[in-house]
């Protein structure tokens, strides 16, 4: 019997970043599996409706979104996604047959799935800036909206998974009695492979430049580490709003000459760009489950990181260092320095891991989800109508250890 999905995201390539990026490939992987269809409800570069078939069983709909940036929303931009997406995907809900919506965020698209949830269950998968108190930049909207918003449209969805654990910690603080599962990201080995190697220590920062991924800090620890050792070089992968203040700060700190900014690349080239690497340095204030943390464990880079930047990732194949600390990420790379051997073992350990998080293997759990969730909906529907509006079920098991 054929699973029919309906996903609704606001981002998927070439607009926005990691939410996009995991969505179309964990499009790629469903491609190859013969029971299911979906459509997808996202953003376009046109001036009208565009549909997209990458493959027999999956539809992608590209709703016109008037952007000045391909990598960065703004406010206006997604309430006229919101706005567009909510009456397509009623139109659609409306002549198709759907098993389940599946919505890449609490907000915008968990609020469609919220108002749709009387047609069909839905899904949320958490991502990061639609949790509270996870982007500075809205955390003043935090209780006076978002809250309020997050209980609700989590109280009401049939199942909700964050892409980390440090998200989903964060995630209970807003709702401590709802049940938030861990549906991390994949990657693909095969594009992102390790180089035949070499003991330099090269660092690289891949990412949106925004200010809470916290780049400004890795250049202020590089201009400490660029005194003592020539040898140690720093490229930045990535493009975004900061890019001008960064270059400003490279010219201040004196370290024009050795900083190499690669702007935004594409996939092949970033593959490559991870090669020559050593040590992935993400010293972000959040970032739930970057994908170019994981792209750099596959090609064999040791990692850098903070708690709330791919922290989670680090099992023996790198170190966690205090966000906003120039010092700490000195201290680290200096660790390498002195011992090629510890980083030789940290970046063997990195694609050891990187290889049992597939993104194959995350589409075979996410399908298995979608068959138990899409054959559960009759009876979280009749449960959902008996709660009052924004609370929790009171059946509802506790949160799993």
């Amino acid at each position: 019997m054929t699973l029919r999905i309906l996903m609704i995201n606001y981002e998927y390539p070439p607009f926005g970043g990691g939410t996009g990026w995991a969505c179309s490939r964990l499009l790629d992987e469903f491609a190859g599996f013969p029971s299911l269809e979906i459509e997808v409800v996202t953003s376009g570069p046109g001036r009208r409706v565009e549909v997209e078939c990458p493959a027999p069983s999956t539809r992608i709909h590209r709703l016109p979104v008037h952007k000045r940036a391909d990598h960065y929303w703004r406010a206006s931009e997604l309430a006229e996604w919101t706005a567009r997406a909510f009456a397509y995907s009623r139109r659609l809900t409306a002549t198709q047959c759907f098993g389940l919506c599946h919505c890449w965020s609490g907000w915008p698209a968990g609020l469609i799935g919220l108002a749709l949830s009387k047609r069909l269950p839905y899904m949320v998968s958490l991502r990061g800036s639609d949790v509270p108190g996870y982007n500075t930049r809205l955390r003043w909207l935090d209780p006076l909206m978002f809250r309020h918003v997050a209980r609700r449209v989590w109280g009401h969805a049939a199942h909700v998974a964050a892409v980390s654990k440090s998200l989903r910690t964060l995630a209970l603080e807003t709702a401590p009695e709802a049940r938030i599962d861990v549906i991390p990201n994949g990657v693909d080995t095969q594009m992102f492979r390790p180089s035949a190697g070499g003991t330099a220590v090269d660092l690289l920062f891949v990412g949106r430049l925004i200010e809470r991924k916290g780049a400004d800090t890795l250049l202020r620890a590089f201009r400490d580490l660029a005194r003592e050792h020539a040898e140690v070089t720093l490229a930045i992968a990535g493009d975004g709003p900061e890019r001008g203040r960064l270059h400003e700060l490279c010219r201040q700190l004196g370290l024009a000459e050795r900083v190499t900014f690669l702007g935004h690349l594409d996939r092949c080239a970033l593959a490559e760009c991870y090669r020559r690497a050593s040590v992935f340095v993400l010293p972000a204030i959040s970032d739930a489950m970057p994908n170019a943390a994981l792209e750099a464990m596959a090609s064999g880079l040791a990692l850098v990181t903070t708690p709330g930047g791919a922290g989670d990732l680090v099992r023996g194949n790198g170190f966690v260092i205090a966000p906003g600390d120039p010092s700490s990420i000195r201290c680290a790379v200096e660790r390498y320095l002195v011992d090629r051997q510890l980083l030789a073992a940290h970046r063997e350990r990195s694609r050891a891991l990187a290889q049992s998080m597939a993104w194959r293997t995350v589409a075979e759990s996410v399908f298995e989800l979608y068959r138990a969730l899409a054959d559960d909906g009759p009876r979280r529907r009749r449960e959902a109508l008996a709660v009052r509006k924004g609370a929790f079920p009171a059946r509802r098991p506790a949160n799993p250890p």
